[in-house]
């Protein structure tokens, strides 16, 4: 099979075990080669090595021996760094060759470990020999003398390497494959800072869906839901739709797009700190979150210039000077302490809405590749 299911986690083979019985093969021969007549301690570093250490010396010719210690440093997926003896060492080690059999090097902090202690016994030589190193992973400088193979620093397990003590019987090593991470956008700006144009674009290089909060209420109005016929209610009477009844509606329509889509760009909304927080809320239910807010900041002389040229293309009769005004007056009142907010939350992200579109695309690509 060439993905499997571990708890939460998905993990695919990245190393059959064909080759993991080849590489053992040729650190065997470097062994055979370079330890001839000394009768080596393999020193098998429990629980991750026990399988790789069977199999090495299965494929050693030399005269030797075997025992094991005990450390840990992990947890679930994370290496704690702190390094815990948990069966020692009894064997009489004076003057003899020692051979640390592990089955992954990351840190180095383990090995560590083992050198430190073991240099209190007086042995003649210490070596080190594991199936996996992660070099970009290390942080003490160590000489590790037989590798079998290098690997990049994903988590792995199979061979006898475990994810929260399962899966060490598989006979590959597995990947976890990373879960694509959602990328829920909220596109913040005043009214003629391009939030629209760059939704478009954002829509056709990411794939994302796109909600818009007057397009929505357009939409479930028109079709008759029950939704739909409660917000129509409220814009008969004039009134403002409750941030409750408009939260019900976007979390209608955010499922409807299933449970692996892309991601959302959320466009027009929220306009104030409640619905912000509302928006999580509604999110952290599904166990999503917003990855990112961006601010498209364009000085506001820029703003009156574009929305009163956007008001002589179009024809739209709100876009004339004194409307103008007044909607970029509520936006800075009403919406722009949303800017606060979502730098507390560690969200925003500005972005110079002033100049040339492809050049303001570009940045907020990066932004959201970033995410």
């Amino acid at each position: 099979m060439s993905t499997v299911k571990i708890k939460d986690k998905t993990f695919r083979i990245s190393i059959p075990e064909a080759e993991i019985l080849q590489h053992i093969q040729e650190v065997a021969d470097r062994i055979n080669h370079d330890m001839a007549g000394k009768n080596p301690l393999l020193l098998a570093v429990l629980n991750g090595s026990f399988i790789f250490a069977s199999d090495l010396m299965r494929r050693l010719t030399i005269p030797c021996e075997i025992s094991f210690v005990k450390l840990a440093s992990y947890q679930g997926t994370t290496s704690t760094g702190k390094v815990t003896e948990v069966i020692g060492i009894n064997e009489d080690l004076s003057g003899r060759t020692i051979i640390i059999v592990e089955d992954i090097v990351e840190s180095g902090l383990t090995m560590q470990k083992m050198i430190e202690t073991l240099g209190t016994r007086n042995p003649e030589s210490v070596h080190i020999c594991t199936l996996l190193l992660k070099p970009k992973e290390l942080k003490v400088d160590l000489n590790i003398e037989y590798v079998a193979m290098e690997i990049p620093s994903d988590f792995i397990l199979g061979y006898g390497l475990d994810y929260d003590q399962q899966g060490r019987g598989l006979k590959d090593i597995y990947t976890l494959v990373e879960e694509k991470k959602m990328k829920n956008i909220v596109i913040f700006g005043a009214p003629g800072s391009g939030k629209g144009t760059q939704s478009e674009l954002l829509i056709k290089k990411f794939g994302l869906n796109h909600i818009s909060t007057g397009d929505v209420l357009r939409s479930e109005i028109k079709q008759g839901t029950e939704l739909g016929k409660t917000a129509k209610a409220y814009i008969d009477q004039g009134q403002l739709i409750p941030d409750e009844l408009m939260i019900d509606i976007l979390a209608s329509v955010y499922d409807s797009f299933g449970a692996d889509h892309a991601g959302v760009i959320f466009d027009g909304f929220p306009r104030t700190i409640p619905q912000a927080e509302a928006l999580k809320e509604m999110l952290a239910k599904r166990g999503h979150e917003v990855a990112a807010m961006i601010e498209l900041d364009v000085p506001e002389d820029e703003l009156m210039k574009r929305l009163i040229l956007r008001g002589q293309q179009s024809g739209r009769s709100d876009d004339n000077e004194e409307t103008i005004r007044q909607r970029l007056s509520v936006y800075h009142n009403q919406t722009s302490p949303l800017i606060d907010w979502y730098e507390k939350e560690g969200l925003r992200r500005h972005i110079n809405g002033l100049g040339d579109l492809d050049r303001i695309f570009t940045d907020i690509c990066e932004v959201v590749e970033a995410v």
